[in-house]
């Protein structure tokens, strides 16, 4: 065999390698989970460099995932199946946007002021918006909010500190139809939940106060509520009266930042991270218990 038939091969070696770690790369179903998952990440789209600090997710339709990130008051429609972003909607100044979701024609935006945009028409180009200041500020830091459509609300968790207690992190209500928000939290996670408690953790160790809900989405399907925490990566599955069902730990390897959940109407789950080391992605997720 002469030198360049050696070398031909040894550079198509090398090709075929580097393009099976890409594809595995791409590809995060194919990539051996670690020995605690208890997930598994299905698909991956990367995000745009203007998504680079996506924020906040809603599934829309069919393909069409509505995203806010942090500094602009922009609403992007980015398409799963063409990866790209296809309409932008600039609904407000430069802030601190951290959560999106949807009720039929209208947007709601979350800033974490707690100042919460209602973006009527939000898909048209003859879209209104108007502000509501709810019963919160930059200390309680609010970054999450879903609607809850059967009953007409939108719900909300405190990300820092509640403004009520400091024994849980409430989840709040907005009423769709007298635009008034509870000062009292119509749900409550307790900090001192055994489910928070870690098993190799040192019973003196005060481990209770650190659960930070970045995001909430309600299961279409069980109704019950995915809170995802973007500081310690993790999922907290609540049901609708307020009982804490399971603890999914995210592992940063894939979850270096996870700001945004949002639900398929079938059940399909998204989270958002920023790009905290890397590009912004979403990842199509399955929880073992919903296989």
């Amino acid at each position: 065999m002469n030198e360049n038939r050696l070398a031909f091969i040894i550079i198509v070696g090398v090709l075929a390698f580097v393009g099976i770690l890409w594809y595995a790369f791409e590809n995060p179903a194919l990539n051996p989970r670690l020995e605690n998952e208890s997930y598994t990440i299905v698909r991956k789209w990367d995000m745009p460099i203007e998504l680079n600090e996506i924020s906040g997710i809603r599934w829309i339709s069919e393909d069409k995932i509505a995203a806010v990130q942090d500094e602009e008051g922009i609403i992007f429609i980015y398409n799963l199946k063409t990866n790209l972003v296809e309409k932008k909607i600039s609904f407000g100044k430069s802030g601190d946007y951290e959560a999106i979701t949807t009720a039929d024609s209208i947007a709601y935006v979350m800033e974490s002021s707690g100042l919460l945009f209602e973006v009527e028409n939000y898909l048209s180009n003859n879209f209104e918006t108007t502000e509501y200041q709810l019963p919160f500020s930059g200390r309680n830091n609010m970054e999450s909010v879903v609607a809850d459509t059967s009953n007409n609300r939108l719900l909300f968790a405190v990300k820092d500190i509640d403004p009520n207690s400091k024994d849980y992190k409430g989840i709040y209500a907005f009423d769709l139809e007298t635009k008034k928000s509870n000062s009292l939290p119509v749900l409550k996670i307790p900090l001192d939940a055994p489910i928070f408690k870690s098993k190799d953790a040192d019973d003196d160790i005060d481990l209770f106060s650190n659960f930070f809900p970045s995001d909430i989405a309600i299961h279409p399907k069980t109704g019950h509520f995915y809170i995802l925490e973007g500081k310690n990566p993790q999922v907290l599955i609540m049901d609708s009266n307020g009982k804490l069902l399971k603890l999914h730990k995210l592992y940063e390897e894939s979850f270096p930042q996870p700001e945004g959940i949002t639900f398929a109407s079938d059940g399909t789950l998204y989270i958002s991270n920023e790009g905290k080391s890397g590009t912004a992605n979403i990842l199509e997720v399955i929880f073992d218990e919903d296989k």
